[in-house]
């Protein structure tokens, strides 16, 4: 075969072998093939290798016997070089490797190899090598449009070639196609019609794979609310309403164990009625009724010396374990009037109160109330 020498013609035992095109997909890798054979058998000096259209150039020793990469064969900021030499010149190879193809890569290579030390020792193939750099499907962006019934969806794919985009719908849906519209850097938007509601798919494809993207139609809620939100909705307010009636529980059940209680053989705290001058000009209430053998109040004493009709009032409390630890009561209030010839217990005040007109309050002493002293 006859090659172009700088300086005239070669042997024919010159030769170089490429292939005439070659893809690779954006993003990896891809090794162009470059082989070749000269006539110089026994030579031993320096090897020149060019990839062109200035890609790198470098120079190998043809008697070294290293093994690995040849580290000043490569160009680019990855550590290994984006463009490196993936061949041994010494073994009469010199393919060159491209990584991380991008679009910009596609183009016609040409690899050289010069004998340094001999004259018009050099062979370069042309043309080169074509490359070009394709890519597999993607879809950048599936879009619902709002509305009712029919509405729109766009599905926009890209990839080189071009990928075919295809829709799935629900068991007899129907897609309307709009319009297809072709787009810059290997894109291409397609519009349908859909008028059920479901899941519709938009299918893109081409030489190099299939991807597949899904959209949910319908399934809204009042007012165009979607559906998950009118499920939640309702549920989030139900257990709001659930915490706060815990919390109501909670509190009221706490507020009633602070009132103190008797326990079985737990001393009770009498405070005798003291007579007291009615201003109203009332007769005194009649004496406390005897409590029945069941009952939790005992019966107060009174001494020889007084008179059992003068006590007009009574009042029973009953101190719970660790009530002197507690501090200050809050204030009582005036209990409202019962009705006359019954008893009544009050939670607040712990305790028995007599008939209307009665001037000796739930303390013990007459004029002042539990909480006043």
């Amino acid at each position: 075969m006859w090659g172009a020498l700088r300086g005239g013609w070669a042997e024919p035992i010159w030769s170089m072998h490429v292939p005439p095109r070659i893809t690779g997909l954006r993003g990896g890798s891809i090794v162009l093939p470059c082989t070749f054979t000269h006539p110089l058998h026994d030579y031993m000096g320096k090897i020149q290798v060019i990839w062109k259209p200035d890609i790198f150039q470098c120079l190998v020793n043809n008697h070294s016997t290293e093994t690995g990469s040849f580290e000043n064969c490569t160009r680019g900021q990855e550590p290994s070089g984006r463009f490196r030499l993936a061949g041994d010149p010494r073994r009469h190879s010199l393919s060159l490797r491209i990584a991380g193809l991008r679009f910009e890569d596609s183009g016609e290579y040409k690899c050289r190899v010069v004998l340094l030390g001999v004259k018009g020792a050099a062979y370069e193939r042309s043309p080169g090598v074509t490359l070009t750099v394709e890519a597999q499907p993607s879809i950048l962006n599936l879009t619902l449009f709002p509305g009712p019934l029919p509405v729109r969806v766009a599905c926009t794919a890209a990839g080189k070639p071009v990928p075919n985009i295809t829709w799935l719908g629900p068991a007899g849906s129907e897609v309307v196609q709009l319009q297809d519209t072709p787009g810059l850097w290997n894109r291409t938007t397609q519009e349908v019609s859909v008028s059920r509601n479901g899941t519709y798919t938009c299918r893109a494809e081409n030489v190099h794979g299939r991807v597949e993207s899904s959209v949910l139609v319908g399934l809204q809620g009042p007012r165009g609310l979607p559906l998950l939100l009118t499920i939640l909705l309702p549920a989030a307010l139900f257990l709001l309403a659930v915490l706060l009636l815990l919390a109501f529980c909670a509190r009221w059940k706490g507020g009633r164990e602070s009132v103190g209680r008797a326990q079985p053989g737990e001393a009770d705290t009498c405070f005798p009625c003291q007579p007291a001058a009615h201003a109203n000009g009332l007769p005194p209430a009649q004496a406390l009724p005897q409590p029945g053998p069941s009952s939790p109040v005992r019966q107060l004493p009174v001494s020889p010396a007084e008179d059992p009709d003068s006590c007009t009032y009574a009042d029973l409390t009953f101190l719970s374990p660790g009530a002197g630890r507690r501090g200050p009561q809050p204030a009582a209030q005036s209990p409202p009037a019962p009705a006359e010839g019954k008893w009544h217990f009050w939670p607040q005040w712990t305790g028995l109160v007599g008939a209307p007109g009665d001037e000796c309050p739930p303390g013990g002493e007459p004029g002042q109330w539990p909480g006043s002293r």
